[in-house]
């Protein structure tokens, strides 16, 4: 897709699941991880969640996120890590890396770790956003703790923002803020790119003051315009949900 019309200055996903942790704090790791995988792989989709009613006297899971973790030597330890402790991105990087292989999918993700001195990091997210593919984005906050959500679009204006899939409700936040709050590094888990060759997430994309603009993911692995966002929305109903 060219960049006419001036620079990209608000893109988002639009068919991106978005899975709720609850009362259960340590688990916005878990959900963000399940959220990139069931985007790229809607056939994951129905095996969240699945170790207690389908674990057998074995204890073996059919849920991916507990069979495949890095450091399971027996699936309820690898569920007492989501549920109790609660993960860094880069386990969750390790453990979609495990599903992939497995399952012999031939995409790889990628784990970055960036200091407060990079100034790339808000660019290295938009990117990915702009190539149709989520963002696995964790850090501790002096507040609340560690954290992690999934990024579904960015804008810019006076500030720049990132909005989210946030298993803990919260559907965006400036770049500056999150600056701000953020002790130590950001975590960010990335699908690689060229390793991917399934359809991609429809996104919603405006640059300058013109109307935003639907992209649908197209053979052969190129995004192709569909209409206005506000006619398709008078068409089709929410394209978001």
């Amino acid at each position: 897709m060219s960049n006419r019309r001036g620079k990209l200055n608000h893109v988002e996903l639009l068919n991106v699941p978005c899975y709720g942790q609850g009362a259960f704090d340590s688990l916005c790791a878990y959900y963000t991880g399940a959220m990139m995988l069931s985007t790229l792989f809607p056939e994951y989709n129905t095996r969240f969640g699945k170790a207690a009613r389908q674990r057998t006297t074995k204890h073996v899971s059919d849920d991916p996120l507990v069979k495949h973790h890095p450091n399971n030597s027996d699936d309820r330890h690898a569920l007492a890590r989501w549920f109790y402790m609660g993960e860094y991105i880069e386990t969750v990087t390790k453990t979609l890396n495990n599903i992939m292989e497995a399952d012999r999918r031939g995409v790889v993700f990628e784990f970055q770790k960036k200091d407060r001195r990079t100034k790339a990091r808000f660019q290295t997210i938009a990117e990915s956003i702009n190539l149709g593919l989520p963002v696995m984005l964790g850090w501790k906050a002096q507040d609340y703790g560690n954290h992690a959500v999934l990024v579904t679009g960015y804008r810019e204006s006076v500030e720049k923002w990132l909005i989210l899939n946030d298993p803990g409700g919260m559907p965006e936040i400036s770049w500056d803020s999150l600056e701000r709050q953020m002790e130590g590094g950001l975590e960010i888990g990335l699908c690689k790119p060229d390793t991917f060759r399934g359809p991609r997430s429809m996104k919603s994309v405006q640059r300058g003051e013109s109307e935003a603009i639907v992209w649908l993911w197209m053979p052969p692995d190129e995004y192709k315009r569909l209409g206005e966002y506000k006619r398709l929305d008078e068409i089709f109903g929410n394209l978001c949900e």
